[in-house]
């Protein structure tokens, strides 16, 4: 009992931490917090890095070209569709302000990659899938059913904490969470196929933006399909 409680008030806490901060705009706080929260943890129980999913996974190669091919897809079918669709359920357009400034800049493109490949692929994958993640199998298990709890409710935070965003990026982040959630579940909760991924989504995302080509891609699509 004590080990579950201790389980549920980490959740509770970094989950807290996480979504307030999101709204709030300041996510970078919820990330400190969040970090120190888990550091606490591990010291408390005694435990590694790889308690949270980050032993080598069996075949580095293998891994990185699979994240490459999922980030790649998840990535375009976002910006073909899902962002749309999450736009038109919200009535709002996403809120990608913070990166106006890549558009044809490609040393602040260059600085982004070093944010997403240190700070965002490694760092959210470890607190959102290693650490959330882990922490509500504690709670409530392993089984099958359990799974799917565990991949809706951390997905649920980690689209709420892109408040930022806006509605329609906590929608469309939120989905794909549960992408990236099933991701880490079918890998056997190693991590380095969940951050292979999610990195590539991003570098393809940010990418796409520089050049122009996201709204470009959505325009082609819609406009062909009236």
């Amino acid at each position: 009992m004590p080990d579950i409680f201790i389980a549920i008030s980490f959740v509770f806490a970094v989950s807290a931490l996480l979504i307030g901060t999101g709204l709030k705009k300041q996510p970078g706080l919820g990330i400190l917090g969040a970090l120190a929260i888990i550091g606490f943890s591990l010291w408390l129980r005694r435990e590694s890095l790889a308690s949270l999913g980050f032993g080598f996974p069996p075949n580095w190669v293998q891994t990185i070209l699979l994240g490459l091919v999922l980030g790649a897809l998840i990535q375009l079918i976002s910006v073909a569709f899902l962002e749309p669709f999450a736009e038109k359920v919200t009535g709002v357009p996403h809120d990608h302000s913070v990166l106006a400034n890549v558009k044809g800049n490609w040393k602040v493109f260059l600085q982004w990659m070093l944010v997403v490949w240190v700070v965002v692929a490694l760092l959210e994958e470890g607190i959102y899938r290693g650490f959330l993640m882990t922490e509500i199998a504690k709670i409530i298990g392993a089984a099958p059913w359990a799974i799917g709890i565990n991949i809706i409710v951390s997905s649920l935070v980690f689209g709420l904490s892109h408040g930022y965003q806006g509605r329609s990026g906590v929608l469309s982040t939120g989905i794909i969470g549960l992408l990236l959630g099933g991701i880490f579940a079918w890998s056997g909760f190693n991590l380095w196929l969940a951050i292979f991924t999610h990195g590539f989504i991003d570098t393809i995302g940010i990418g796409l933006i520089a050049m122009d080509a996201d709204k470009a891609i959505q325009n082609k699509i819609w406009k062909a399909r009236r």
